[in-house]
């Protein structure tokens, strides 16, 4: 419902990042996938623009699974335990940010929303 909300254009842009931050199992990101895909974006594009968190790790386990639509390509694989990670998003000193930096940038250890993968909508920032 919420990604209703969005224009229908920002599901048309191949370079359209996503980032759930209590991504759980995956249920919001599966249906940013599936938009982008009905959108025409490239299948291996669009998971590159997809990234979750959560701090459990049953919950990664199925994201990823979801994310993955049945896909044993290491190449999909790849990029899926590099975007979709089991960590605390609101401790950027969690052991889970070890290997990709606190939001995924190495550079500084408190990121920008908009530049960690939320999108602006006029002047709001969305995201879950």
């Amino acid at each position: 419902e919420m990604l209703d909300k969005l224009p229908k254009d920002v599901f048309l842009d191949p370079e359209k990042t996503f980032l759930d931050n209590s991504c759980g199992n995956g249920q919001f990101l599966a249906v940013v996938l599936e938009r982008k895909l009905s959108n025409g974006i490239e299948y291996q594009q669009a998971i590159k623009t997809i990234y979750g968190v959560d701090i459990d790790q049953k919950n990664i386990t199925e994201c990823k699974q979801r994310l993955s639509i049945g896909s044993d390509n290491p190449a999909i694989w790849e990029i899926l335990n590099h975007n979709v990670i089991c960590a605390d998003a609101l401790n950027p000193e969690h052991a889970g940010w070890k290997e990709v930096g606190y939001m995924w940038d190495e550079s500084k250890k408190i990121v920008d929303l908009v530049e960690a993968g939320f999108f602006t909508f006029g002047d709001d920032i969305v995201g879950t």
